[in-house]
């Protein structure tokens, strides 16, 4: 599968888990289909910080804002992941944040469907888009690891505007970033 079907269908399948989580009418489910988002959701975003988008920075024309776009949205939902799971459904900040949640997920996706995903049709070869698409599904399922420099880890987190990184190590940027 190439890495563009690849991600339209992640894309696909958490909108989906959106609607059943909207849709359900007790807090259990909810709760539980959030659990499901919020993995799936972290999965998505590792194969797409750590694999995809260093290539996009340095290979598709205007990458660079692409880039940094992608990696704000990743931050923000990340926050929202996070505030989310220190509440529950019967929260009163839960159906609020799970909305911020919701539309940021759905927008950023819209936008790399509509902006991203077509220079990366039209730059790259069918071959590179399959060899991509492996790639991501083997590191979506824990079989290939990415290590990335400390420089790539730093560039990252200031495209998602992470106060301190300047003074951060390895680690501490992997942690920030929510890589690990």
């Amino acid at each position: 599968m190439d890495a563009v079907t690849f991600l339209v269908d992640e894309h696909m399948k958490a909108k989906a888990l959106f609607e059943k989580i909207e849709a359900a009418t007790d807090a259990t489910t909810k709760q539980q289909l959030l659990t499901q988002l919020i993995a799936d959701l972290r999965s998505h975003t590792k194969i797409e910080e750590e694999v995809l988008y260093p290539l996009l920075r340095e290979q598709i024309t205007g990458g660079g804002k692409l880039f940094e776009e992608s990696m704000q949205d990743h931050h923000e939902a990340k926050k929202a992941m996070a505030k989310l799971e220190d509440l529950t459904p019967d929260d009163a900040e839960w159906q609020p944040t799970f909305e911020i949640l919701m539309h940021g997920v759905l927008h950023h996706a819209t936008e790399e469907e509509a902006e991203m995903f077509p220079k990366m049709l039209e730059e790259w070869s069918e071959e590179k888009l399959a060899r991509l698409g492996n790639e991501l599904a083997g590191d979506k399922s824990g079989q290939i690891v990415i290590d990335l420099t400390v420089e790539e880890l730093r560039v990252q987190a200031k495209a998602s505007d992470i106060e301190g990184r300047s003074k951060m190590d390895k680690a501490g940027l992997e942690e920030a970033l929510g890589h690990r």
